[in-house]
C-alpha cells in the first residue's frame, strides 16, 4: 500500500532556509484493502475486530471517515474520525512543535566597525529571516584589535542602530556587551529574540 506525502514549503530568504511541514497521509474509506480491521471509535473506545464492510457501515452511520492508522498491525488498526479535522489538527501541532524547537536555536550575524549602510541592510535582511523562522540572533563584532579598540564604543552605537532597525519583529534579549581584553582583543555581542505575542 502506497503512502502519500503532503508537504507545504515556505522559502524565507535568498539562502532558501526552508520550514517544511510534512503530513503523512493515511488510507481512508474505499482506499483500505484489508479484509479485517481492529476498529477504534471516534471517542477512542475499542469497537473490536470486524470486517471492512461492517467498519465502513459504522463510519457511514456516524458520517465520518474510516482511517487506517496502523497498517502493519495484526490485524490492521483503523479509526472512525473526521479525517479533514484530524489532518488540520496534525499539521497545526507539527507547526507549533517546529516553532518551539526553533526558538532554542541561535543564529549569528557578523558586523564590523567599518560596516557600510548597504552592508547593514543586507545583514538586517538575513537577521530578519532568522527571526521570522523563530530563531534568536546573536549579533557580533569580533576581533577588534590594536588601535581599533579605542573606537569600540562605535560598535555599541552600530549595534543599537541595528537593534532599532529590527524593532518591529525583535526584542533585544541581551543588550550590546563588550568582552575580551581591553586594548588588545575586544568583541561586542548582543542577542535579539522574536517579539513575544501579546
Amino acid at each position: 500500500m502506497a503512502t502519500l506525502l503532503f508537504s507545504s514549503q515556505t522559502t524565507v530568504n535568498a539562502k532558501k532556509r526552508r520550514c517544511t511541514i510534512s503530513f503523512k497521509e493515511h488510507l481512508i474509506n474505499s482506499q483500505i484493502r484489508a479484509t479485517e480491521l481492529r476498529v477504534i471509535g471516534e471517542d477512542g473506545s475499542q469497537l473490536g475486530v470486524m470486517g471492512l464492510s461492517q467498519a465502513m457501515k459504522l463510519a457511514d452511520t456516524a458520517e465520518l471517515d474510516l482511517v487506517l492508522i496502523s497498517p502493519t498491525a495484526n490485524p490492521p488498526v483503523a479509526r472512525i474520525i473526521d479525517y479533514g479535522k484530524y489532518k488540520f489538527e496534525s499539521i497545526r501541532k507539527e507547526k507549533e512543535q517546529k516553532k518551539a524547537s526553533k526558538q532554542a536555536k541561535l543564529k549569528e550575524v557578523q558586523l564590523s566597525l567599518g560596516i557600510q549602510d548597504n552592508e547593514v541592510a543586507f545583514k538586517a535582511k538575513a537577521a530578519r529571516g532568522f527571526i521570522e523562522d523563530g530563531c534568536k540572533v546573536k549579533v557580533a563584532i569580533n576581533r577588534i584589535r590594536g588601535r581599533a579598540t579605542m573606537n569600540a564604543d562605535k560598535g555599541i552605537i552600530i549595534m543599537q542602530k541595528f537593534a532599532e532597525s529590527m524593532n518591529d519583529i525583535a526584542d533585544t534579549e541581551t543588550p550590546p556587551t563588550k568582552g575580551g581584553t581591553p586594548g588588545r582583543n575586544v568583541s561586542i555581542t548582543m542577542i535579539l529574540a522574536p517579539k513575544k505575542k501579546k
